[in-house]
């Protein structure tokens, strides 16, 4: 560095991004990227007036928990992406091949992308945020952590022009594509592996209490194959015991519910009282299939759908009066002891089956997955002998 404002900035180059801009990719320890931000912030008007509502305070909080827990424990994290613009004249040397150096003044530079991010760690950091001025609580954050996550390294990309100045249209519209665009991919499976959430922990004390390792174990994906050796998924144990709760009223949409369609608030307690009736039941239910899940990979049993259909049944269950643990345990081993065969007679009593192409084995008539779930779910309650027309 020549001086306190100029930057030199070594990384990799990419000339077709477009527009008739250039851009450094490199990366920098989160100590030396607060040292080369600048100092006013050419975009802050585009967003300050809803910096500090709710939607980005709830993702900062979100940002700098996740940064906590993973110093705190020492744990892989997606390192943030810190985006500017070097708007007026930058310079740039060939190293190597695409390896150039970069100089700009600081004061000529824009943030584009990494607005929480930056806040987040300026939290954590025990720093004022650059963006509202404020300094928040104590970082819970040692001293020694602290350090740590200063020399942790961010991804920083610097878009620039060499030897031109980008104008200030250029710099806007860089800005709000950034920040409209959502590339993220969104899946259920993956927000039940990383919100914390009551279902999450009930999910796992429901898989130590039926031993599910001794039979294979459950797969963090979303689902199983033939050739895995899991029983089952964590998504699907949560779905079994929202079900427990809510019958099949009760969903995961984008994230993982706070409350039961009749708004009951998802509590620790709520959950354990859930358990009292579900682990019982199921037990019943595994017990007679250990057998299955060893010897037979093609069977109903290794269906998602089926398994989320005894959440259902569950949820009967808790509206039954005076039943014991050994009621549970044995209405759980009558649907065991059924042929969970794909060819099983049996299945032609229940609506939600019909016939495959060659007459040989039952696939799902209804089709879709929680139509399917339910429908069997009301066989399996026929079947206990118990009011199928009270399901929701």
């Amino acid at each position: 560095m020549k001086n306190a404002e100029e930057l030199i900035i070594s990384g990799i180059q990419s000339p077709n991004v477009l527009g008739g801009l250039s851009l450094l990719q490199s990366c920098v320890s989160i100590g030396e990227l607060l040292t080369i931000l600048p100092q006013e912030h050419l975009l802050l008007d585009l967003f300050s007036a809803n910096y500090e509502r709710s939607v980005n305070k709830e993702r900062l909080d979100k940002l700098a928990s996740y940064y906590l827990k993973s110093v705190t424990n020492n744990t892989p994290f997606d390192i943030p992406n810190i985006s500017l613009v070097a708007y007026n004249q930058a310079r740039e040397e060939s190293l190597y091949e695409r390896v150039v150096s970069l100089q700009y003044d600081r004061k000529e530079s824009a943030i584009v992308d990494g607005f929480l991010a930056i806040s987040a760690l300026s939290k954590l950091l025990d720093r004022v945020d650059p963006f509202t001025g404020k300094k928040v609580n104590k970082s819970v954050l040692t001293s020694k952590q602290k350090q740590v996550l200063m020399d942790i390294d961010v991804r920083l990309s610097v878009y620039y022009c060499q030897n031109k100045k980008i104008n200030e249209e250029t710099i806007s519209k860089l800005f709000l594509h950034i920040n409209t665009l959502d590339t993220r991919v969104y899946s259920q499976s993956i927000i039940t592996q990383v919100q914390e959430s009551p279902l999450n922990l009930g999910a796992e004390k429901l898989a130590q209490a039926l031993n599910l390792d001794l039979f294979g174990g459950i797969s963090d994906l979303n689902k199983i194959t033939k050739s895995d050796s899991y029983v089952t998924t964590k998504s699907t144990l949560i779905q079994i015991l929202l079900a427990s709760l809510g019958g099949k009223g009760a969903r995961v949409e984008k994230q993982l519910p706070t409350h039961l369609p009749n708004k009951t608030l998802i509590t620790a307690q709520v959950i354990e009282d859930a358990l009292i009736t579900l682990i019982p039941f199921m037990r019943g239910w595994v017990s007679c299939l250990e057998g299955k899940f060893k010897q037979d990979s093609n069977g109903f049993h290794r269906s998602m759908q089926i398994w989320q259909a005894m959440g259902v049944v569950a949820y009967e269950l808790n509206h039954e009066n005076d039943l014991t643990e050994t009621d549970l345990f044995s209405f759980g081993q009558t649907l065991g002891r059924l042929d969970y065969d794909k060819s099983a007679l049996h299945w032609g009593k229940c609506p939600a089956f019909k016939k495959d192409a060659s007459g040989k084995v039952w696939i799902n008539a209804t089709g879709g997955g929680r139509t399917f779930r339910d429908k069997v779910a009301t066989y399996f309650v026929s079947l206990l002998g118990l009011n199928d027309t009270k399901i929701h």
